[in-house]
């Protein structure tokens, strides 16, 4: 038989094998990029539970916190104008300081300047804006958390009983660590990984600025997208990061955008593995289908020949 029949043979097994390659290519990669979708569509999701869950602690916790020293400052405001001599005797105040826990008291005449008070740094200081209206509203009480340096504290003001003016009380509470987790944005992301080598972000849309990254280094700066990228209130896109085509899938959450980063190499891995199979195998299959063939058709001849020499 003349090599053009065997070369027919290679040639349709060649073309059938890299049929069913270019199949398996293609359905690998089609189901490797909805699974990839479908994962940063779950990590999304978790990141806005996981913010509104933070939104609800925060404000169950510091409820708690604001009812329990506003009260303290109430009893606190009933015993001042009961002796008022506390206020003047340095070791009374600060006796009284310590017993309800406080980091400073500050006590303010009628015009809101601060004249007596257990953190001498303050005097003469005014008091907080908000708490202004305890001068004139004898039933006046209010508190304000503070994270001013990092720090997360309670500052209450309650209006004076003796006479025109502001009882206000510095604490720190116990739990005031976990207050600022429940607020720190850029620790949302700690135990959200995506894949291996892919990202979670939170980008604020006024500033553009990464306010959470699972690249810790990146919180604070500016981000590579702009706000054309994020048109849609959620979608997908492709684009550059960090050297790598990536497929980028968002979603806006109040003011902010929420994402999920996968490099299109991390994606298309099987796929690529199944590809480099594929060009091992495909040539050797290739090889042993025509050598099988050419092996039957062989048998077949020696076969004929026996026949007809058994007919002779």
């Amino acid at each position: 038989m003349n090599k053009s029949f065997y070369r027919l043979i290679v040639i349709a097994v060649l073309i059938c094998s890299m049929l069913f390659g270019f199949l398996a290519f293609y359905s690998t990669g089609v189901i490797d990029r909805a699974k990839t979708r479908e994962l940063l569509d779950i990590r999304i999701n978790q990141v806005s539970e996981k913010l509104d869950d933070n939104i609800y602690e925060y404000k169950k916790i510091t409820e708690q916190i604001y009812s329990n020293y506003k009260s303290k400052s109430r009893v606190l405001a009933m015993m001042l104008s009961k002796n008022k001599s506390i206020m003047t005797d340095e070791t009374s105040f600060e006796e009284l300081r310590m017993a309800i826990g406080a980091d400073s008291i500050s006590i303010t005449d009628s015009s809101g300047i601060i004249r007596y008070s257990t953190n001498p740094s303050n005097e003469n200081s005014k008091a907080y804006e908000d708490f202004l209206p305890a001068i004139e509203n004898k039933v006046f009480s209010e508190a304000v958390l503070n994270t001013h340096d990092k720090r997360t504290g309670v500052i209450t003001g309650c209006s004076r009983l003796d006479s025109p003016g502001i009882i206000q009380i510095e604490f720190t509470p116990e739990n005031s660590e976990m207050l600022l987790d429940l607020t720190d944005v850029s620790r949302t992301l700690t135990e959200i990984p995506v894949l291996e080598n892919g990202h979670m972000a939170i980008i604020d849309k006024l500033s553009g600025k990464y306010l959470s990254h699972t690249n810790s280094g990146l919180i604070g700066t500016q981000s590579i997208y702009t706000e054309d990228d994020f048109s849609e209130g959620e979608g997908w896109f492709s684009s550059e990061f960090e050297g790598q085509d990536v497929m980028v899938k968002y979603i806006s959450y109040d003011n902010n955008i929420i994402l999920g980063i996968v490099s299109y190499d991390e994606i298309y891995k099987r796929r690529n593995t199944v590809v480099k199979w594929l060009l091992f195998v495909i040539p050797i299959n290739s090889a042993v289908i025509t050598l099988t063939v050419r092996n039957k058709i062989l048998k077949f001849k020696d076969k004929q020949k026996i026949n007809l020499r058994e007919t002779l």
